[in-house]
């Protein structure tokens, strides 16, 4: 009875933590987006870019301002708990864009090799349109690596231990991804992968930094720079094309994109399974976080 009570009690701890992070973070993103609502689609058409600055701005104060208050209110530590002290930024976010470009590079040599990706001359490049991108693309990363690896997933692993707290949190970051499956399970599989990984990389160094670093040169390579198909959809191109992607959809995951392919999976796991070792191998424990 006693022992059924306390787990009752982590679970409560958890879950009243998490609604009020996630409501506070709803109520601060409305202030910023809903107010201007109309007008945004409206100039979405004129002015794409912009908008997607503006949007993944508002995402990503809002969720630092969330996190800030959760900490801070709710479990009474500092913020730089979360995994972003400026003092860790250069190594961590160095070390993550590192391991985030052997992993895209393994990705593309692989169909490479198969035959499957094939280069396309000529292409004209703005400089202009790389940088506004880049961007908003660590805006949204920071969002979503915040989201992944940050309030949330510590709040379980503080109560739950990590490995529920990774399984957890990936499974949102899938969920969070639904949209562009297009009612595939593979697509769905890659991204819990991919969550796993991040989070798995946080693990490791208990900064937000690694798996940050990891996740813009993911996105950005493949987007902005190549103008593939990231997570479903060309939102992230610049109206060019690098490569040609075409094959066996199982293998380079048709209209899904790269990421929806088993050479994807393949390759996420062989980066999951080399941090994993490195974490065991290491401390077996988060580093200090301040």
């Amino acid at each position: 009875m006693a022992h059924t009570t306390a787990v009752l009690a982590r679970i409560w701890a958890i879950v009243w933590r998490v609604v009020v992070f996630f409501l506070v973070w709803g109520a601060l993103a409305a202030g910023l987006l809903v107010p201007f609502g109309p007008r945004l689609k409206v100039w979405e058409q004129v002015h794409p870019l912009r908008i997607q600055l503006y949007a993944d701005f508002a995402g990503a104060v809002t969720i630092v301002a969330a996190t800030w208050l959760a900490t801070h209110f709710l479990d009474h530590r500092p913020f730089v708990t979360i995994g972003l002290a400026p003092r860790r930024l250069p190594r961590h976010l160095a070390l993550g864009a590192v391991v985030g470009m052997g992993w895209i590079g393994i990705s593309l040599g692989a169909a490479w090799l198969g035959g499957w990706l094939a280069y396309r001359p000529g292409q004209v490049f703005s400089w202009a349109a790389l940088l506004g991108a880049g961007v908003a693309l660590v805006l949204n990363v920071l969002t979503q690596q915040l989201l992944l690896c940050g309030y949330v997933l510590q709040t379980i692993r503080a109560r739950a231990g990590a490995p529920l707290a990774i399984v957890l949190a990936a499974a949102m970051f899938a969920g969070l991804h639904a949209g562009a499956f297009r009612g595939a399970w593979l697509p769905a599989m890659n991204v819990f992968l991919a969550g796993s990984l991040f989070c798995t990389a946080y693990q490791l160094t208990g900064q937000l930094w690694f798996p940050i670093g990891m996740h813009v040169v993911w996105n950005y390579t493949l987007g902005p720079v190549l103008g593939l198909t990231v997570s479903g959809s060309q939102r992230l191109g610049n109206g060019w094309r690098v490569f040609d992607l075409a094959g066996p959809a199982r293998l380079t995951g048709g209209a899904v994109g790269l990421e929806g392919g088993l050479i994807v999976t393949a390759t996420t796991c062989l980066m999951l399974v080399a941090v994993a070792m490195t974490l065991r191998l290491g401390s077996g424990e988060a580093r200090p976080r301040g």
